[in-house]
C-alpha cells in the first residue's frame, strides 16, 4: 500500500483542522493548482527531495503542507521511539519518576484534561521521550475497556443487561467502514451502558467525536449516580464542564482520599448494586497500585 492510499484513512488532528478523511482529495487538488511538487526539509532525507505533493501531510486545515515528507517523518518516529526505549531500558518505575523529576519538576500536564498534576499520576510510558505518557491515571482508565471491572467501578456506567445490536451503516454519516459501538454521552463524562446510550458509528465519526459531547442528549443517558435534575443539557460546553468535575470529585472523595478499606467496602456495594460478577480483590488491587495507594 502506498503513502497516498494510506492517506485517505488519516485521522482528523488538530494540525488537520477542517480537514477530515472525506475532504483530503479535495485539499490536495487545491494544493496542486498551486504547485504539484516540494522540496523536503528533512536533512536526513534520502534521494531525490522534490516530491510530489501528496507525499507530504497536510497541515493548517488542509490549506498547506508540512515541511518534511511523510516517509521522513515516520522514519524520524521510529527512531525517536527506539531512542527513547534505549535510554529507559533496565529502569524501575520508581527510576524514571525520578529521572522525570530531575528534569522537569514534580508537576506534568495531562493532554487531555489540561490538568497539572503530580508526575506519578502519568503512567510509564518508555516510547515517549519523558518515559511519562501525556494522559494521566485517570484520562487513561476513562479510554481504556480491559481493567477487569476497575474503569467500569470509577465511572459507573449503570448497565441494563440488553445487548446492542450494532447497525449495518453508520448512524451519521451513513458509511460501513469499520463500525464501532459508541456512547452518546461518553463514559468518561458519567455515561451510562444502558442501551438508550449507544450509536453505532463509523471508525471515522468514532474518531472525530471521541469522548465529547457533540449533541444533545438526555439526562436519562446520565448515570444515576451523578444525576441532577437541575442539569440543563443544552449548552454541551457547560455540561461537558460540569459533569468532568461531577466525575473528578468522586474519584478524588472515594479513591484518593479514601482508605483501602473504605475503598474496598465501595467497590462491594457497587458490585452488589449492580449484581455484577467482578472479582472484588482484582479490583481493589488494580485501584491500590493506579493510584499509588499502600
Amino acid at each position: 500500500m502506498t503513502d497516498e492510499i494510506k492517506l485517505k484513512s488519516q485521522r482528523k488532528t488538530k494540525n488537520l483542522g477542517f480537514n477530515t478523511a472525506n475532504t483530503q482529495d479535495e485539499s490536495y487538488a487545491l494544493i496542486e493548482k498551486l504547485y504539484i511538487t516540494k522540496r523536503c526539509s528533512c536533512s536526513s532525507h534520502n534521494g531525490e527531495r522534490n516530491l510530489p505533493i501528496r507525499q507530504f501531510y497536510l497541515n493548517k486545515g488542509g490549506k498547506d503542507l508540512q515541511g518534511a515528507c511523510i516517509t521522513c517523518q515516520k522514519n524520524y518516529r521510529a527512531y525517536r521511539i527506539k531512542r527513547c526505549r534505549e535510554n529507559f531500558a533496565g529502569k524501575t518505575k520508581a527510576e524514571i519518576y525520578d529521572i522525570y523529576q530531575n528534569t522537569y519538576g514534580l508537576t506534568k500536564t495531562c493532554s487531555k484534561c489540561k490538568e497539572a498534576k503530580q508526575h506519578t499520576e502519568f503512567p510509564i510510558s518508555i516510547s515517549m521521550e519523558t518515559g511519562l505518557h501525556n494522559f494521566c491515571s485517570i484520562c487513561s482508565l476513562g479510554n481504556s475497556q480491559g481493567n477487569g471491572g476497575l474503569r467500569d467501578f470509577l465511572y459507573m456506567p449503570d448497565k441494563d443487561g440488553i445487548k446492542y445490536k450494532k447497525k449495518e451503516l453508520c448512524e451519521r454519516c451513513g458509511g460501513n467502514n469499520r463500525l464501532a459501538v459508541d456512547h452518546i454521552l461518553p463514559i468518561a463524562k458519567g455515561g451510562t451502558d444502558c442501551i438508550n446510550n449507544k450509536q453505532t458509528l463509523c471508525i471515522h465519526c468514532n474518531s472525530k467525536k471521541s469522548d465529547t459531547i457533540d449533541c444533545i442528549v438526555k439526562l436519562e443517558y446520565l448515570s444515576d449516580r451523578y444525576k441532577d435534575a437541575s442539569l440543563v443539557f443544552t449548552d454541551n460546553t457547560a455540561i461537558t464542564q460540569i459533569l468532568s468535575k461531577k466525575v473528578y470529585d468522586f474519584i478524588q472523595s472515594h479513591i484518593y482520599n479514601a482508605s483501602i478499606a473504605d475503598i474496598r467496602t465501595s467497590v462491594k456495594e457497587y458490585i452488589k448494586l449492580n449484581n455484577l460478577g467482578n472479582n472484588l480483590d482484582r479490583i481493589v488491587e488494580k485501584i491500590a497500585t493506579r493510584f499509588q495507594k499502600i
